[in-house]
């Protein structure tokens, strides 16, 4: 059935019971004006109806209870707040008051705690009217309570209020779409109360403009038919404990102070036990520049309070000593100030680099009264709020003092002390104890002059300078008379941020270093020498051998000037001190200063060899290392750096002179002299064949000898003529080279002639010989030229055909490239079984006849 079919019944079925009672008031009225006389208008009474609003009748389920109103009164009060008489609702929520007495009244309803009402209370006026006209007096329930509380931290059993929590907390309460609904505060125990709610659903938000409320759990509420608590979600983690420190009302920053407790352990929040007073701090906070200081996140409960500070510069004394801060839940703030009653205050002495200087005597108001220690600290005890004169002293520095400086508690420290001019000392060293330097200072700040000071008899100068870059140089007092004395090192780049005590010049006396790098071991038969010209010209010389175990040098204690370095080896063989090895530089000029020199090397380029000849030749060395040094000989004496060590050949290229063995040998650890003469000359010449007389020209090549042949007919030397690669082509003649050594003097005949046997047909050569003369001392000239053409041959028979006739060919005249004669017999041979003869070769510039004969046969 419907909630509107259920109003409506039970509108009627209140009516009809008001109907009803009416009546029988009605007849008891009647019944008490028969039986005691009294006026019936003398009885009046107050009454109406109590019902759910629509919204209400609206949320509720039908799994609901059906609402009974029987629990709900009714009262008629005074307007003082007196209940005259009560009444309960019927369960239909029907209810009626008899009034006895006229007057004002007031009708309050009271039902079960936590519903709304609408009104909760009426007034009304009994008269002869009635009550209110005897109009009916509604009452309308219109909604239910949410309560809950937010949840306060508690420390332990010192919190007074264990279950209580924070007021004043702004608890809201939303529409699924975060609409506000409701707001509420919460009461002293952090309760809070939403009244009027219908049912259904809702969110929760709390919040506080000093505390921080946190939430635990969902903040989602589901209101049903009927009063709601709410779980505890909301919470506040702990309070705020502020207090202040002053002296002379003057706030003081960076007092520590520490929170202390009997029954609580641990907080959450800052802990720095280092300093503390005394073992087991809960918290810890430092005063700021306004002197406040704040303990946060401190849960319900009792603590001690304990002011402390012994800083790095000062000592506090604070009174009182230490203060009891009861926390509820709420901040609190300390009623009584932190008052500072004396201090201690520091500072520190410092140079230009702000590092701290030790050992300086501070001295306030002409008094000493401290001296800082290694990091330059100092602390002055027992001071007050005054105006004082700060002085620092200390030796080879220049404070800048604090004049009537006014010291305050809540300083952190006297501003620092520093070093506004440092000394600059240091000696200068002179080999001549009667001599005595000068020390200038330049390239310094911009608003620092130049500064030159003489040193005292001990060689000692000091500068008083502001920091800052600077240059040191040292020289002679009497520089004109001794222009060459210098100092070491020529000058000293300092950066000055505190006392430099130990610069130091020296007249300068250099050491020369170098190496001797050899291709073998060098040995004491290496000598460096230094060496250099006097003013009257006459030569210095210093000279130091190489050792077996080191091929290092050094010349101690050289004065500045110029000099040249020479490097020498001695051999044990030699007569004379000639140095038979090569170097890449044998001296070495030096301009020496006033620092060591080193790095000098003298490196050995080879060894020297000595090479006389009677001619030019170009020739090679093979060394050792297979590797090949090409030289050019020229007529005389010369010397030949070879760079590698051991044994060497010399060979020539092509010479045109025999210097009595192609290849000489030497070797470079016993260099002797190597002499050259002329011993035979080279005699060179070209046979020319045509290519197309001989196709195969390999054949040919190994064929073809030239006789050397003397005026005594001997023949001393045959030379095979050798086919000159590339020199022909299908046009041109087919080049043949030959060579043959002579002495100077000799008369020659040069024949060249095929060796070519059997029924070959060979080549003869025109001219038939060359006659040279080796006349020059030097290359001979080139001999004519050879040409060489295939012989010509005669071949014929005898009739009839008759073996073993003697055949001759003689020449029918003189030849003018061979020496033949008319009627010499050229060529003799025999005919063969057939009878054929074949006869050659022969000069092809000649003509000839044949003659046969046999014995007894013509």
């Amino acid at each position: 059935m419907s909630s509107s079919k259920i109003r409506s019944i039970e509108t009627k079925m209140a009516s009809l019971s008001k109907l009803l009672l009416s009546l029988c008031l009605i007849i008891a009225a009647a019944a008490i004006s028969t039986s005691s006389l009294v006026s019936a208008d003398s009885i009046q009474g107050c009454g109406g109806f109590v019902e759910a609003s629509s919204s209400l009748i609206k949320s509720r389920k039908s799994s609901d209870a059906k609402l009974d109103y029987s629990h709900i009164t009714v009262e008629l009060r005074t307007v003082d707040g007196l209940v005259k008489d009560s009444t309960q609702c019927a369960p239909n929520g029907y209810y009626f008051i008899p009034v006895y007495d006229k007057g004002s009244f007031i009708i309050t309803i009271k039902g079960p705690e936590g519903w709304s009402w609408n009104p909760d209370k009426v007034p009304v006026v009994i008269n002869n009217n009635g009550c209110n006209a005897n109009a009916d007096i509604n009452f309308q329930f219109t909604g239910f309570t949410a309560s809950g509380r937010v949840v306060g931290a508690v420390g332990g059993e010192s919190c007074s209020s264990k279950d209580g929590g924070p007021s004043d907390v702004k608890v809201e309460l939303l529409s699924t779409t975060d609409d506000i609904i409701y707001s509420a505060l919460t009461a002293s125990l952090g309760t809070y109360v939403f009244t009027n709610i219908i049912p259904g659903k809702y969110k929760l938000r709390a919040s506080h403009m000093n505390l921080k409320v946190e939430s635990r759990g969902s903040l989602e509420v589901d209101v049903g038919f009927g009063n709601i608590i709410v779980d505890d979600i909301f919470f506040v983690p702990g309070y705020d404990i502020q207090g202040s420190v002053v002296a002379q009302g003057n706030p003081i920053l960076g007092v520590h102070l520490y929170l202390y407790s009997d029954d609580i352990t641990e907080m959450d929040c800052p802990q720095d036990s280092g300093n503390a007073p005394r073992p087991k701090a809960l918290c810890h906070a430092i005063s700021d520049a306004d002197g406040k200081f704040t303990f946060s996140n401190v849960p319900c409960g009792s603590y001690e309070l304990l002011p402390y500070y012994k800083g790095e510069n000062k000592i506090f004394d604070v009174s009182p000593p230490s203060m009891l801060v009861s926390v509820k839940h709420h901040h609190v703030i300390v009623p009584q100030t932190f008052q500072v009653t004396g201090f201690s205050v520091g500072g520190r002495v410092v140079d230009e680099r702000g590092v701290g200087v030790d050992g300086v005597k501070i001295i306030v108001d002409g008094h000493e009264r401290f001296i800082t220690d290694k990091q330059g600290y100092f602390k002055l005890d027992q001071v007050t709020s005054k105006r004082y004169t700060v002085v620092a002293e200390k030796d080879h520095y220049k404070f800048k003092s604090l004049e009537n400086f006014m010291v305050l508690p809540n300083m952190a420290a006297i501003p620092d002390v520093r070093a506004t001019y440092y000394d600059i000392c240091g000696l200068v060293r002179m080999i001549s104890g009667d001599s005595t330097a000068k020390v200038t200072l330049t390239h310094g700040p911009e608003n620092v002059k130049p500064q030159l000071k003489q040193t005292d008899e001990n060689g000692i100068f000091c500068f008083e300078v502001p920091p800052g870059e600077y240059r040191l140089s040292a020289f002679s007092s009497k520089q004109e008379s001794s222009p060459e004395l210098l100092f070491v090192p020529p000058y000293v780049d300092i950066m000055v941020n505190s006392p430099i005590l130990n610069v130091e010049f020296s007249q300068a006396e250099v050491n020369i270093y170098g190496t001797v790098l050899c291709k073998e071991k060098c040995g004491p038969a290496i000598s460096v020498s230094l060496m250099r010209s006097s003013s009257n010209n006459k030569e210095e010389r210093k000279t130091v051998g190489l050792t077996d175990e080191s091929s290092d040098f050094m010349f101690p204690k050289v004065f500045p000037g110029k000099y040249r370095l020479v490097v020498k080896r001695k051999s044990s063989l030699a007569s004379s001190n000639a140095d038979n090895w090569c170097w890449e530089r044998s001296s070495i000029d030096i301009d020496v200063g006033t620092e060591d020199m080193t790095g000098i090397v003298f490196v050995q380029k080879g060894y020297w060899i000595h090479i006389t000849s009677t001619h030019d030749a170009d020739a090679f060395i093979q060394q050792p290392d297979a590797s090949v040094l090409n030289l050019q000989i020229k007529k005389g004496s010369q010397r030949i750096c070879v760079e590698s060590p051991g044994a060497h050949e010399l060979h020539f290229i092509k010479s045109c002179i025999f210097f009595g063995s192609s290849i000489v040998k030497f070797n470079t650890t016993n260099p002797l002299p190597i002499h050259l003469k002329a011993d035979k000359y080279l005699l060179e010449g070209k046979i020319h064949v045509e290519a197309s007389l001989h196709a195969n020209v390999n054949e040919l090549s190994e064929s073809i000898i030239v006789d050397a042949i003397t005026s005594d007919g001997e023949v001393i030397d045959a030379s095979p003529a050798r086919l000159v690669p590339h020199a022909n082509d299908i046009t041109t003649s087919i080049v043949f080279n030959y060579s043959i050594w002579a002495n100077l003097g000799d008369e020659l005949t040069l024949v060249p002639r095929d060796l070519r046997n059997g029924e070959v047909k060979k080549f003869l050569f025109y001219p038939k010989a060359h006659h040279i003369s080796v006349i020059a001392d030097g290359c001979q000239s080139t001999i004519p030229l050879f040409s060489g053409r295939l012989g010509l041959y005669i071949e014929g028979s005898v009739s009839p055909p008759i073996s073993g006739v003697n055949v001759r060919i003689l020449a029918l005249g003189d030849s003018d490239t061979a020496p033949l004669q008319k009627g010499e017999v050229v060529v003799e041979t025999t005919t063969g079984p057939e009878g054929f003869f074949f006869g050659g070769p022969l000069y092809d510039d000649a003509n000839y006849t044949v003659e046969a004969s046999k014995a007894r046969l013509e």
